[in-house]
């Protein structure tokens, strides 16, 4: 489905703590200042990273007590952060107060691009077919976004993750992930896929599913043509900033697209980083030049 609304999107890290020494809580971090300084609401949709794919247990979402045996789940990747807080208590809190700032704002988990296995481990090792492997997967990445009230699934897609995923297997994730988001009436979910690069990629899947493609444009090896060459529908395209190591500022990423592009939607990486006062301060003067307010 083309989104065809302007939007202003951005991912965030949980992994990462600033200004060092601080955590969540701490009244000058870079989680604080999104608050105070209504970040959240220049965000159409927020996408926090990064999730990755575990098989289901007993603290797993859904549970293996719901969940077909051996099948696969999401789960926030793990780190450890001052006063012991963890990374799914970030991604609470993050949830918590990106709606108490912004109650209209989309919040999705993006899948780890850095490991080879994480989307082929899903499929085992072929006793159960194929397609009712992505199925599972697909109906346990439901259940997960209900349980916390997440509005969309985005994709990382670049080496190694790209490199060790299939065609077929993408595509049928893909396929059956796009199905069961299509099967809830009552919710909108949005699939969205964030390449660098356009290996393993198959058109018909990803023109069916796909929401939205957010380029890397600032990889420096991204170039559009390389996925609309394949038969990948360019009405999808996004433009994908980065704010992160005064990399650009809103007004070059603005103008850079209508010179170049004329995307709707633009996705920032990233919201906080050891720069992310700067950041921060570009997304807001996105969303000013964006939708012209200001």
């Amino acid at each position: 489905m083309v989104v065809d609304s302007k939007m202003t999107n951005a991912w965030i890290f949980l992994n990462e703590d600033e200004p060092s020494g601080t955590n969540y809580n701490s009244p000058n971090s870079c989680y604080q200042t999104l608050i105070q300084n209504d970040v959240y609401k220049s965000l159409d949709m927020l996408f926090i990273c990064f999730a990755t794919t575990v098989q289901v247990g007993a603290q797993t979402v859904p549970p293996s007590s719901t969940a077909p045996a051996g099948s696969w789940t999401l789960e926030i990747g793990s780190a450890s952060h001052p006063d012991s807080l963890t990374n799914q208590n970030y991604m609470d809190y993050v949830i918590r107060d990106a709606r108490k700032n912004n109650p209209d704002i989309k919040i999705g988990v993006t899948l780890n691009w850095g490991d080879e296995n994480t989307l082929s481990q899903i499929f085992g090792d072929g006793s159960t077919p194929a397609k009712e492997c992505a199925q599972q997967f697909a109906a346990n990445l439901v259940a997960y976004l209900d349980h916390y009230k997440l509005d969309g699934f985005d994709i990382d897609w670049e080496s190694p993750l790209c490199d060790g995923t299939s065609i077929a297997q993408l595509s049928m994730l893909l396929n059956a992930i796009g199905e069961a988001f299509r099967a809830r009436d009552d919710k909108k979910f949005y699939l969205t896929l964030s390449p660098a690069e356009s290996t393993n990629l198959e058109p018909d899947a990803i023109n069916a599913n796909v929401d939205f493609i957010n380029l890397q444009l600032y990889s420096g090896f991204t170039f559009p043509q390389e996925f609309s060459s394949i038969g990948i529908n360019p009405n999808l395209f996004a433009y994908g900033c980065k704010f992160e190591s005064n990399y650009q500022t809103a007004e070059q990423a603005v103008q850079d697209n209508a010179q170049r592009y004329r995307y709707n939607i633009f996705t920032n990486w990233r919201l906080n980083s050891d720069n992310y006062e700067f950041e921060q301060a570009q997304q807001l003067a996105l969303r000013k030049l964006v939708f012209g307010q200001g």
